[in-house]
């Protein structure tokens, strides 16, 4: 992971967190605090204060459970006194791909979405022609859609650009609602967004990633392939539970695996684990 990336996510996750139960992303702060408070009856059992206070805290046995997002590779996070960690994925950023309805286009890699987006890409891609299989004659507008609690710019930035910087044309700024309409509208639209914008007439990319070592494969964005990693545009979030306080936590942790739960994280634009996965999860919670 590059160096921007990582600089990103711990800065993100600065601060200070307080002694709780639950700990980790603020992203989650706002669909997650009252539900877990309610399921576990305690007022303060969650303070979601960003992700690296959240890891140090579950070290240093100050939390008994955190969520937090995992990056391609990272260590999973310790527990004090090297306690075992149980893992429930409960969903995933990601940055979904959009085009106008005409562009031909079914599928794109990471090395024509650098060419497109980044400042100083190894092949610059200024129009659509310039783009593998395209053959369309048309400069390609791109944007990024990256909301309040979003990952969508570093997310790509990580991932795609390599820490490096976008192109200086990039509008990156733009709202979710203009986002939609873009793709639903100019031909030339090329999107990042952090979901499939509903009642959108546009398209969406499928993504490979393409790179040495890794799938030459395109995935569409669908919840499962988001899920299970083959779309290469995500970020999973992770409910970390001290194995010998997960009796204690049952409530929330079922109450986490919820529809109201799943819903509430949808909103945020996260995209939730797919409810089989969650109702199976949910399931084990009783035979362990």
């Amino acid at each position: 992971m590059t160096f921007m990336f990582r600089a990103f996510l711990l800065f993100a996750a600065a601060g200070t967190v307080s002694a709780a139960d639950f700990v980790g992303s603020d992203v989650v702060s706002g669909a997650l605090t009252k539900g877990v408070a309610e399921s576990s009856g305690k007022e303060g059992a969650a303070d979601f204060s960003g992700s690296l206070p959240g890891a140090k805290a579950l070290a240093e046995g100050k939390a008994l459970a955190a969520i937090l997002f995992q990056r391609p590779g990272e260590p999973t996070p310790k527990a004090a006194g090297n306690l075992k960690l149980l893992e429930f994925p409960i969903a995933n950023a990601a940055v979904i791909v959009g085009v106008h309805r005409s562009n031909t286009i079914d599928h794109i890699d990471f090395a024509s979405l650098n060419g497109v987006f980044a400042n100083d890409p190894r092949q610059r891609m200024i129009n659509w022609n310039d783009v593998p299989g395209v053959t369309r004659s048309e400069l390609i507008t791109p944007g990024v859609c990256s909301p309040d609690n979003s990952f969508v710019r570093e997310l790509f930035q990580g991932l795609v650009l390599n820490g490096a910087i976008f192109r200086p044309d990039v509008r990156q700024n733009i709202s979710v609602e203009l986002a939609a309409d873009l793709v639903a509208s100019r031909s030339s639209a090329l999107q990042l967004m952090p979901q499939i914008p509903l009642g959108s007439v546009g398209r969406v990319l499928q993504v490979a990633d393409g790179r040495a070592g890794s799938s030459m494969t395109a995935y569409s964005p669908d919840e499962m392939n988001i899920y299970n990693g083959d779309y290469p545009l995500r970020l999973p979030l992770i409910l970390f539970v001290r194995q010998d306080k997960f009796e204690e936590l049952k409530p929330v942790i079922r109450w986490l695996l919820s529809d109201v739960a799943a819903s509430r994280l949808e909103k945020e634009g996260l995209h939730p684990t797919p409810k089989p996965i969650r109702d199976r999860f949910a399931q084990r919670l009783d035979t362990r």
